[in-house]
């Protein structure tokens, strides 16, 4: 008789969990005692947390936004030293000896390594929902500890150990700043005390004509006086050199007219200008002249208005002879005086360009002194700006806090992590399941509908197992060998 595939029924399965019973509850039972007994002894931790908001240093915000963060960079960056500043040796440290201080109401001892190792895995920095650190202002502190009041004095203590701490390395960090901006102050200063004597010396060889030199330095340097000097002196030269020539032409005129009086009436009204003496005798002399041509043609030259006329034109001719030698004096020491003005104005012409090219061409060395001093008073103002900046941060490190508590500690109402009867259930439950997977993989069924298994001699088929395995199953299967009836299997 051909028999059937063997395969598990739920009837089947009862069968086996009865027959086999002690391989499920044994462990069901061992598993029940050991999650019992870590259930009784197991640690229970209280969770107590802080939250805390950071801000940024005032003195190193913006003006507009002062306490503000530069960027999201800068703010995890202040966050993340705050994280290793918790999780320090010191802060540990102290936090749990002003505990047991509290506590005890005595001087507390140094905590041993162990101690601060173990309360360093009890703390945590973190930021609320799940954020990343820099994108919130706001992060919480948590403790964890056996006891619940202990908890919130620890995470209390290790609030205020962190704001002493945060201030301290505040401090020692504007005490560095300080120490190296006076360094710097001091090396910038005596550097710009020896580009100033440099420039000092430089303007007080150059004396009067600084004011000249400063123009030229400057880039909206307008008309100095010195180009003012050379621009009057240009035309003072131009006016003095047209008046020597007018003299000399003048005197050349006059010597020719002395020769031969009648050239003066030809001569043009504008040399006569300098001289008016000579130009109304020339004016008067043709004057006589025709009327003395008019009393000519008209009468005899024996009337006496003829002869009148003609020693009229005589007498004018003597005087202006005369007036000529006085006049060719005169032109003499104008042209003198022309010359000699023409020449000094020369003279002061070259003084000034001389100095107007000796300043050009130490333009470019007071240039240089000039753009160095500045240059070092921008450099000490600058690090004297600085200086004070940090002083001031360092006052504001003693006295102000930037990280803020958000109320008080907060403790949970229940312990942290699973309950005691959680465990029990937890436990139970491996445990029987680690039973019921010993008797599934140990004991197979056998096929239904066969002869055996309707008279209760069917075999079960074992598969292969290793010697010492199969050694105990033989030994358990022996004694179930007193009881076939009932169960219907045999071994």
């Amino acid at each position: 008789m051909t028999s059937n595939p063997p395969g598990l029924t739920p009837t089947e399965c009862v069968r086996l969990l009865t027959v086999y019973r002690r391989r499920w509850m044994i462990p069901t039972l061992v598993c029940a005692v050991l999650a019992t007994t870590y259930a009784v002894f197991m640690p229970r931790y209280w969770g107590a947390s802080q939250a805390l908001v950071v801000r940024g240093e005032a003195s190193s915000s913006s003006s507009h936004q002062p306490g503000k963060f530069a960027d999201l960079y800068e703010m995890r960056t202040f966050q993340e030293t705050i994280l290793e500043l918790v999780k320090s040796r010191q802060v540990l440290s102290e936090t749990l000896k002003s505990v047991e201080q509290a506590e005890t109401g005595k001087i507390a001892d140094e905590p041993s390594r162990r101690e601060i190792e173990t309360f360093r895995k009890r703390v945590d920095m973190r930021p609320p929902g799940g954020a990343e650190f820099g994108k919130t202002e706001i992060f919480y502190l948590n403790v964890k500890d056996r006891n619940s009041e202990r908890a919130g004095q620890l995470v209390d203590g290790l609030r205020r150990q962190l704001d002493l701490r945060l201030r301290k390395l505040r401090n020692e960090r504007s005490q560095s700043l300080i120490d190296e901006l006076e360094s710097q102050v001091a090396i910038v200063g005596k550097a710009h005390d020896a580009e100033t004597s440099r420039l000092v010396e430089f303007e007080t060889e150059i004396g009067s004509d600084l004011g000249e030199l400063r123009m030229l330095h400057s880039a909206n340097s307008g008309q100095s006086d010195l180009r003012q000097q050379v621009v009057s002196l240009k035309n003072e030269s131009r006016l003095a050199e047209a008046r020597t020539l007018e003299s000399e032409q003048l005197l050349v005129v006059l010597h020719a007219a002395q020769q031969a009086p009648e050239q003066l009436i030809a001569m043009p009204s504008s040399l006569l200008t300098s001289q008016p003496t000579l130009r109304r005798l020339k004016d008067g002399l043709v004057d006589a002249q025709l009327r003395a041509a008019r009393l000519s043609g008209t009468r005899t030259a024996e009337h006496p208005q003829v002869l009148a006329s003609i020693e009229s034109v005589n007498q004018i001719r003597d005087d202006l002879h005369r007036e000529l030698q006085v006049a060719v004096q005169g032109v003499e020491i104008e042209l003198g005086l022309n010359q000699d003005r023409y020449a000094t104005i020369l003279l002061q012409f070259q003084d000034i360009q001389r100095r107007l090219d000796r300043l050009a061409q130490r333009r470019v060395e007071y240039s240089n002194r000039v753009s160095a001093a500045e240059t070092s008073q921008e450099v000490l103002d600058q690090a004297q700006k600085q200086l004070s900046e940090v002083r001031a941060g360092q006052v504001a490190a003693q006295s102000v806090s930037l990280v803020t508590p958000i109320d008080r500690p907060e403790v949970g109402s229940d312990p942290l992590g699973l309950r005691r009867a959680s465990v029990l259930a937890i436990g139970s439950f491996g445990g029987l399941v680690l039973g019921l997977g010993w008797v599934f993989l140990t004991v197979a069924p056998v096929p239904t509908g066969s002869p055996e298994s309707a008279v209760g001699e069917a075999k079960f088929v074992r598969p292969t197992r290793p010697t010492a395995y199969r050694s105990a199953t033989l030994v358990e299967e022996s004694l179930e060998l007193a009881v076939p009836a009932r169960s219907g299997y045999v071994d």
